[in-house]
């Protein structure tokens, strides 16, 4: 009791919650998101405009926005996206006879503007060097002057056939001619120099233009201003920082729940996850072979596998393997993992306790029947997937109903109270006169 008076009574009353998990944000770097820069409004107005625009879409029926869609947490709710030639939004997308899927989940867009993002897409083929040098598909054709990294993302899903651009011999909404889908997939600059020219034939986009860069001649434009347009509008929109964790990696010690400080304390602790999702963003962005089950289509041109990373280092032990989701916001962007094979949490966590048995065992009967029916399981493809599973999974140990509870407990705190309200980035109209989802 001389003790409690000496140190005053909130120091008794303290949580040893808090001195665990105060170990485990030096040890893991964990930390409160980066809240946003300021952003030009300007460009926020061109980048929101151009976000939704089907537009973009060779044949005029897809935008950003399509497969990154406020309603569904700037994801799209499905296994597999659906980009040219579908029909509708989110799980309801229907896909056109003789199109085929997107071969991988769509990832969601929260807090791009983190400085810890050194990579983008599932097998890193966007990554940012230790001299800050980008390594990216465009090899040396990346335009200068690009403000970010969520800006050089955002130059790349309008150059790939099945998620934007579509195909040769395309026709759009109204019957006219695709010309975004005749160059070679090579030959990026001239894929983003027809969609400038394409988006300045529009006299309310040159107005925008207008604002955003008024130091530039419309000549001087290339589709790099409307990629940092488009991030300016992402940070703007997608960069919350008002999680629970946020809130107590910040010092309020009451934003966590007490089932969620156990939640978290074994998430660190014994489940071992901070091994790989750790620091702001809770992802180290490496490469992991998970023997996650695969479904849809496959990668050109190694249909119907996915090699994931080895596509990028062209090292073949990095088949199968796919980078460290960021876990922001993770209760709202179910279906989880690169295929989107598992509809809840809870699911994918057991996987990652037993990787073999999870894939061996896997019930796909949660999936569309159309997906049901590409899942790969034949021996060749199982035991070639079995044999180079990630050794940094042997330490996780087997969890009880009640440990799983706890871990789903805590990754709700990651959710922000903000994400629940992002439809109100999406707006009545676009400048092209498209129709918008």
């Amino acid at each position: 009791m001389l003790l409690c008076w000496t140190m005053g009574l909130l120091a008794c009353r303290e949580d040893p919650a808090d001195a665990k998990l105060a170990a485990f944000a030096k040890a893991y770097a964990l930390r409160p998101v980066a809240p946003s820069p300021p952003q030009d409004p300007a460009k926020v107005a061109l980048g929101q405009a151009l976000f939704f625009d089907p537009l973009l879409g060779g044949n005029r029926d897809v935008s950003c926005a399509t497969c990154h869609h406020p309603r569904f947490a700037t994801a799209d709710g499905r296994e597999i996206s659906i980009g040219v030639g579908g029909e509708g939004l989110g799980p309801e997308r229907l896909l056109a006879a003789g199109r085929e899927d997107a071969p991988r989940n769509a990832s969601a867009l929260f807090n791009l503007n983190d400085p810890e993002w050194r990579t983008q897409f599932w097998d890193g083929r966007l990554e940012v060097y230790p001299d800050n040098e980008i390594k990216s598909p465009a090899r040396g054709s990346l335009p200068a002057g690009l403000d970010n990294l969520a800006a050089v993302q955002a130059m790349f899903p309008v150059t790939s056939r099945d998620e934007m651009r579509g195909e040769r011999g395309d026709r759009d909404r109204d019957g006219a001619h695709n010309e975004l889908a005749q160059p070679f997939d090579s030959d990026v600059l001239t894929i983003w120099g027809g969609l400038m020219q394409r988006i300045m034939r529009v006299p309310e986009y040159q107005e925008l233009f207008k604002e955003a860069y008024p130091t530039q001649s419309a000549d001087s434009l290339g589709f790099e201003h409307a990629a940092n347009a488009i991030a300016a509008f992402e940070i703007q929109a997608f960069a919350l920082t008002d999680s629970p964790w946020d809130r107590y990696l910040g010092g309020e010690k009451s934003a966590l729940s007490k089932a969620q400080k156990r939640g978290a304390i074994l998430f660190f602790g014994k489940a071992q996850c901070g091994s790989c999702h750790q620091g702001a963003l809770l992802t180290d962005q490496r490469y992991y072979n998970l023997a996650v089950p695969q479904l849809g289509p496959g990668k050109q041109p190694e249909e119907p596998l996915d090699n994931g990373r080895m596509r990028v280092s062209m090292d073949p032990a990095d088949q199968f393997k796919f980078r460290t989701p960021a876990l922001r916001n993770v209760t709202l962007t179910a279906p989880y993992m690169h295929s989107g094979a598992y509809a809840t949490l809870e699911a994918s966590i057991r996987h990652h306790i037993n990787p073999r048995r999870a894939y061996t065992s896997y019930d796909a009967s949660h999936l569309p029947v159309v997906l049901q029916e590409t899942v790969l399981r034949q021996p060749q493809y199982r035991d070639l997937l079995l044999e180079r599973v990630a050794p940094e999974l042997e330490v996780i140990p087997e969890l009880s109903e009640q440990e799983l509870a706890a871990l789903v407990e805590f990754l709700g705190a990651l959710t922000s109270p903000g994400a629940s309200r992002l439809e109100r980035w999406v707006p009545e109209r676009v400048p092209s006169g498209l129709p918008i989802e």
